[in-house]
């Protein structure tokens, strides 16, 4: 005899090796873990120890590596008894710490026993003894894949055997048959589990939607007969406080055997109601006199982590076989269903309670109203009413002062009736409810007599609570009112009961965030409103990254504190219109619906991930987490919820293969747009420490005489690893990472340096402008950080001029006011950029202090086609030059562009005609060069005519103003 040592941290698993190799006659040991078992090891010396690899506190593969280090017990044999995912890498792990032998879980009882023997050198006497006894129950946890068709499997499987068979030359048709018959066998249990699943199944589908108690044991009694194969079942269902029967089913056996012990705790089947697990007895069970001949019982307590709501069991006849502990498991999800169900049919008798109890009060209130009309007498009866109802009842004379209330209203109230006796009943009033519904209600009872509804009122200690009331106005003989009456009922437990119902209905009890039905719900609005609005809309499905670690070594506690935080945290990131909800486990949705672009998401995206990555604490434990996002967009990825929630599970799913802690959108262009997108953040936070920026000027002529007269500056990034970055993917990219304030500081610094360089190299000194995003403005930077640039620089500051846009008065007016103000008041001159294009308004022309106006480039482009454009233009130059204002057109490619411009009145023009952006160096050599633009020849002195005719109606977005300052001459549209 042999001393074995179990090592599994599941019970159940230790269990059933025990009483696997209970029938061997060896000497059984067990541990729950790595560090226990050590202990056993040093005490008991086992010849042999099963042990599980992953386990809380020291796992399988650290306890072997213990135990090999140790020289008295480095030969001790070991077998690796596991869940096996990767059986390479388990099979390595196994041979780097001198274990022969793995076995996966489930592994056939006769595999484990081979094992056993094989390594206590007991091989042969298995073989004597024709095969290890097998055991009295299957492996506990074991996966049951039943596939689609048991039979065509079958087929299958005896074909492949016939052909392993004949590949290896095995002539011996006994052992073909043997083999082909213990694979029926094994194939028709398959079966059997399979139908008994399938009968299983239809039982819970039926007793869900049973309401009928009776009808509902029948259906249960039927099932779990003919599931079990038991010759008699009984079933008792206890009232909510376990003291009484309330329902007792039968079947096989007579009711009235049963009823005398059925709650009985000293004996079958009373007894089951103290039992914690289920109880399989094999022949005789103790049951009352007269029960049917018992060969095998099976029996167990139906309940809940909260209820216990009573027993069943099953029983076979003497000579059957008996249950198993296949059956056993059976049997308790059979449990488990009848407990469900009987707790839903116990609801479902609480509501039809509550709405019988509803309809006798509205008819006791029925009835008080009928006697209050018909007569006096009725009146009398109506005063015992008064004193038994459980509703608040209250009289006022014609006046509305109380005169009587009934104790239903002291007790709801609060009031005692001699303290409201002579008062108004507006004493109860709560505050919710305006002027308004009050009127309303008196208009009903001076026109109809009454009035119904509900109503918020407070309580004398001033707790707020919903009455359901209905007032009546009781007239005297000559028709005139004489009193008002009140009925009404506290309905604030049946909200709160009807709230919380609605609530978890919608709602995940863990983080209390909507469900998926409410995500659907949702999601199909956004859609509705994007479609209009033409808009699109992003679905974020994401999970935590191995959830499980923290469950299994800290516990679910943890795992669910971990879930609520992460709720939290991006219920933080949500915008109001923006929907946060939880799927499940650890599944959760974020609904973008304000996303501009994939660049809106990706910032999105990465807050989230940033947001669920810092620390997080849990019972002293300081935990870091991380997140995988999967996105999918509205219209692009899918027309409708389902189609959107997909599309995110399958750029979820890319992302955990390519490893975790990441995001992927759905389309692989948008991803390789994200993964651009951190590309250029990452060599934009370096670029200036690299010098990899620059500065072009592009130069700006004077329509006077054709000189240069100032110029802009341009900013350039030419990165070794991405090459020449155009602004237009970068400058966005900046504005919003916040890299726009040091790059523009930069840019300032840069430009008056260069231009006080070439001042004192002998150029002629011209004036550099330079953009100003609205974010530099918004910090409220901007004049400090041209003050320090003027300084070190050494550059007048009429020599430096600040562009900026339109959206830089629209975000914070008074800000960009006062620090443009004091831009003015060093001599820094100030110009409005891309004039047109945005919300222009005459009021912040006339209320900043501005130099110049540039037209853009856009009305440029076409102001010999377009006479929307040229109107504009024309318009745009006579607003400016009444109010003492410079002109600049950008983008002047053409001659014939030139030739307008000038004639319009336009000052300076600033494009490709003249000279690109240029490096400082050739711009230096371009102002020292006195290059002059060509001009067209002087016009005549008639006024300017567009180059075609004006529509009959100018565009109705141009402003009124600018169509006051179009000169009078401009010719008429031609009539068609």
């Amino acid at each position: 005899m042999s001393t074995i040592l179990i090592v599994d941290d599941r019970p159940s698993n230790r269990r059933y090796l025990s009483a696997l190799l209970g029938h061997t006659g060896h000497r059984l040991l067990e541990a729950y873990d790595g560090a226990h078992a050590l202990a056993q090891v040093r005490a008991e010396r086992p010849d042999l120890i099963i042990t599980d690899i992953l386990m809380p506190a020291m796992d399988g593969y650290e306890f072997v590596q213990q135990l090999r280090a140790d020289p008295e017990l480095a030969a001790t044999r070991v077998i690796f008894y596991s869940a096996i995912y990767a059986v390479s890498e388990t099979t390595a792990l196994a041979r780097s710490c001198g274990v022969s032998r793995v076995l996966a879980k489930p592994a056939d009882p006769d595999d484990i026993l081979a094992a056993v023997h094989g390594e206590l050198g007991l091989a042969h006497q298995a073989a004597e003894r024709g095969g290890a006894p097998a055991p009295s129950a299957p492996a506990p946890n074991m996966d049951l894949d039943l596939g689609s068709s048991v039979d065509d499997a079958l087929v299958s499987a005896r074909q492949a055997l016939g052909a392993l068979l004949e590949r290896h030359e095995v002539a011996n048709p006994t052992l073909g048959s043997d083999l082909a018959t213990l694979l029926g066998e094994r194939m028709s249990g398959l079966r059997s589990l399979a139908a008994r699943l399938g009968a299983l199944e239809e039982m819970g589908l039926r007793l869900a939607g049973e309401r009928n108690p009776d009808t509902m044991l029948g259906v249960f009694l039927q099932a779990a007969g003919a599931i079990l194969d038991a010759e008699c079942v009984a079933v008792c269902l206890l009232d909510s406080g376990e003291q009484r029967v309330r329902h007792l089913g039968v079947q096989g056996v007579a009711r009235d055997v049963l009823c005398d012990a059925a709650l009985e705790r000293e004996r079958l089947p009373g007894a089951l109601l103290d039992q914690p697990l289920a109880l399989r007895v094999q022949g005789q069970a103790a049951l009352p006199d007269g029960h049917p001949a018992v060969g095998a019982f099976l029996g167990l307590a139906i309940r809940d982590r909260n209820q216990l709501y009573g027993w069943m069991y099953c029983t076979r006849a003497s000579g059957a076989e008996p249950f198993s502990h296949e059956d056993e498991r059976i049997g308790v999800t059979l449990g488990a269903q009848l407990a469900v169900a009987y707790e839903n049919l116990c609801l479902y008798e609480v509501v039809q309670r509550h709405a019988a109890q509803l309809q006798l009060e509205a008819a006791a209130r029925q009835q008080a109203d009928r006697a209050l009309r018909d007569s006096e007498q009725r009146l009398r009866l109506s005063a015992r009413i008064l004193e038994s109802t459980q509703e608040s009842i209250m009289m006022t004379d014609a006046n509305a002062d109380i005169i009587a209330v009934n104790p239903a209203f002291e007790h709801i109230t609060g009031y005692s009736e001699a303290s409201v006796l002579g008062r108004n009943p507006r004493l109860l009033r709560s505050g919710r409810h305006d002027s308004a519904f009050y009127r309303a209600i008196w208009a009903s009872l001076l026109t109809t007599g009454q009035w119904r509804g509900e109503i918020w009122n407070r309580r004398k200690n001033g707790q707020v609570y919903p009455e359901r009331i209905s007032i009546n106005a009781v007239r005297g003989a000559g028709g005139e009112i004489d009193a008002y009456v009140s009925v009404s009922s506290d309905i604030s437990a049946l909200k709160a009961a009807h709230h919380q119902v609605d609530f978890l209905s919608n709602h995940d009890p863990l983080t209390l965030l909507p469900n998926r039905s409410v995500l659907t719900e949702r999601m199909q609005q956004a859609i509705a409103s994007a479609r209009h609005g033409d808009r699109q809309i992003a679905l974020l499905l994401f999970n935590i990254d191995r959830l499980q670690r923290i469950n299994d070594s800290l516990g679910h506690e943890a795992g669910d504190a971990l879930l609520r935080e992460v709720a939290r945290r991006a219920g933080l990131l949500a915008g109001p219109a923006d929907s946060l909800a939880h799927l499940g486990s650890d599944e959760f949705v974020l609904l973008l619906t304000e996303c501009l672009d994939s660049d809106a998401i990706i910032v999105a995206v990465r807050r989230l991930i940033d947001e669920i990555a810092q620390p997080f604490h849990a019972d002293g434990h300081e935990l870091i987490v991380t997140t995988s996002v999967g996105i999918s967009i509205y219209p692009r990825d899918g027309a409708n919820p389902s189609e959107l929630l997909k599309a995110a599970d399958v750029a979820l799913s890319h992302m955990k293969d390519a490893g975790r802690n990441g995001f992927r959108f759905f389309k692989g262009e948008m991803n390789a747009h994200a993964l651009r997108w951190m590309a250029l953040e990452t060599h934009l936070r370096r670029a200036i420490e690299r010098n990899e920026l620059s500065l072009h000027y592009q130069p700006q002529v004077s329509l006077g005489d054709g000189r240069i007269c100032s110029m802009e500056a341009l900013l350039r990034w030419s990165s070794p690893e991405l090459g020449q970055v155009g602004p237009g993917d970068f400058i966005a990219l900046a504005e919003d990472t916040g890299l726009i304030l040091p790059i523009g500081n930069w840019v300032i610094r840069q430009a008056c340096l260069q231009n006080k360089a070439w001042q004192d190299a002998g150029l002629a000194p011209l004036r550099v402008a330079v953009n100003v995003s609205a974010h530099q403005f918004t910090a409220g930077t901007v004049p400090a950080v041209v003050r320090e640039a003027l300084r070190e620089s050494g550059l007048a500051p009429q020599y430096l001029e600040i562009e900026l846009t339109e959206s830089v008065m629209m975000r914070d007016s008074e800000a960009a006011e006062v620090q443009l103000a004091e831009l003015t008041g060093m001599g820094v001159s100030i110009s409005l950029d891309d004039f047109g294009t945005g919300y222009s308004s005459l009021g912040y022309l006339s209320r900043f202090m501005l130099d110049k106006l540039k037209i853009d480039q856009s009305f440029v482009r076409n102001i010999i086609t377009d006479p929307r454009s040229a109107a504009i233009a024309q318009a745009t130059i006579a607003l400016a030059h009444g109010l003492s204002l410079s002109v600049v057109a950008e983008g002047v490619e053409t001659q014939e562009q030139l030739a307008f411009l000038q004639r319009i009145g336009c000052d300076e023009v600033q494009g490709y005609l003249f000279s690109r952006p240029l490096a400082a160096d050739a711009m230096a050599t371009l102002m020292a060069s006195d290059a002059r633009l060509a001009l067209p020849p002087p016009a005549d002195t008639r006024p300017p005519s567009l180059p075609v005719a004006l529509p009959a109606s100018l565009p109705a977005s141009l402003p009124a103003s600018l169509l006051a300052s179009l000169p009078a001459s401009l010719p008429a549209s031609p009539k068609e």
